[in-house]
């Protein structure tokens, strides 16, 4: 199936009250362990990119790659750049084939994150690309960004009514209650109050920033109040080394280096698998895509 936009498919997923995972892949090898996890689990799929990683591997073999793979099967399938301030990073993902982008101005006062936020939105509005557009200051690390803990602020809902104004058909929305990137330290205290309020004004997907370690019950009570998109990138990073380092544990001898990428995919892939399951999209291929009959 050709590339989509992850727009639609999420407006379905939450009317429907279930999750589409975004996985951040890391390689050629981790963006097939996502979308075939998501192929043999009939799933919806999002793709997300770092910009570390595009400035490692570069805009078109990333494309090229998640392109190929999306197109091998029959699941929607949408190629996300996450985090990213840069507004020429999101030109060049638009250029070489991304269906969707992130603008992150949540470090900036609120009024220029909303006027860059815009900007950014007529941008892909003209190249018929999703955006998705943060607000508040989700802790933990993500790429090169750091946001201690005692610095996290949570959106306010006043500003997110305000700041979605100007952006009727924004892809998805991230404002922060509470949720952080990396692993937690403690219990994350989510504000499902807040959440609530905000998907009961706002008809935009919401999506859920720092999946990593949340329990299923925190999954359950975030997807129902309408978190559409569910981030995972820690825990599929640490599955990539952790399927390299079982091989070598449990073959201490072994020089040839395709089973230890198999090692890397199938732990990948595994985890792919769970989260579909724990998001309840298993099944929802058709649905996402708007052809269930």
């Amino acid at each position: 199936m050709a590339l989509v936009s992850m727009g639609p498919m999420l407006k379905r997923a939450q009317a429907a009250r279930y999750g589409i995972a975004a996985f951040n892949m890391i390689d050629y090898n981790s963006a097939r362990a996502i979308i075939e996890g998501a192929a043999e689990k009939k799933a919806p799929m999002i793709v997300q990119v770092s910009v570390k990683t595009i400035k490692h591997w570069g805009f078109k073999p990333i494309a090229t790659w998640v392109r190929m793979l999306a197109e091998g099967v029959d699941v929607p399938v949408a190629l996300h750049l996450d985090h990213c301030s840069d507004v020429d990073v999101i030109a060049k993902c638009i250029e070489a084939g991304w269906t969707s982008v992130m603008f992150d101005g949540s470090s900036l006062p609120f009024a220029e994150n909303k006027a860059n936020s815009e900007a950014v939105y007529r941008m892909t509005e003209d190249a018929g690309v999703g955006l998705e557009a943060e607000i508040g200051a989700i802790g933990g690390v993500e790429d090169d960004k750091f946001v201690a803990e005692d610095a996290a602020i949570l959106a306010n809902y006043d500003e997110c009514v305000e700041f979605v104004k100007g952006m009727p058909n924004l892809a998805v929305f991230a404002p922060a209650i509470g949720t952080a990137h990396g692993f937690y330290k403690g219990q994350p205290k989510i504000a499902y109050d807040l959440l609530e309020k905000i998907t009961a004004t706002i008809p935009i997907p919401i999506a859920l920033h720092g999946g990593t370690g949340l329990s299923q019950e925190q999954f359950d009570r975030c997807i129902a109040g309408g978190c559409a998109k569910v981030n995972i990138s820690t825990m599929h990073k640490h599955r990539y080394i952790d399927g390299f380092l079982q091989v070598r544990a449990d073959k201490p001898k072994l020089e040839e280096p395709l089973p230890f990428i198999v090692g890397q995919y199938e732990a990948m892939k595994r985890d792919v698998l769970d989260m579909i399951d724990a998001f309840g999209s298993a099944g929802k291929a058709a649905h996402a895509a708007g052809t269930e009959a």
